[in-house]
């Protein structure tokens, strides 16, 4: 997760990673069930990774470090990044009262 992060730094990269990656993971399934539309989600939420390594990073997406395991990881750190979001709203609400 270490690497990971440090190949995610920027919040341009990270903003496409929050959209790209749930794309990419619904996508997954709809290939068996819609083969166009999950095709055309996998395939589009992959371009949007890559274009936020080249503008954001200047870099590629790291899939060398192992296809699966690297994933996951991705998958986990948005997840991680949705969780920190809605407690953050949650303290604002709390605040606001």
């Amino acid at each position: 997760m270490a690497y990971y992060r440090t190949q995610h730094t920027s919040k341009g990269v990270r903003a496409t990673h929050l959209v790209g990656t749930p794309i990419i993971a619904a996508g997954l399934p709809l290939i068996f069930a819609k083969p166009r539309i999950g095709a055309a989600m996998f395939v589009g939420g992959w371009a949007l990774q890559i274009v936020g390594h080249r503008v954001f990073e200047k870099n590629l997406p790291s899939t060398h470090k192992g296809w699966i395991t690297y994933q996951l990881t991705g998958v986990i750190h948005v997840c991680e990044q949705y969780g920190e979001m809605l407690a953050r709203r949650s303290q604002r609400r709390v605040a606001a009262r």
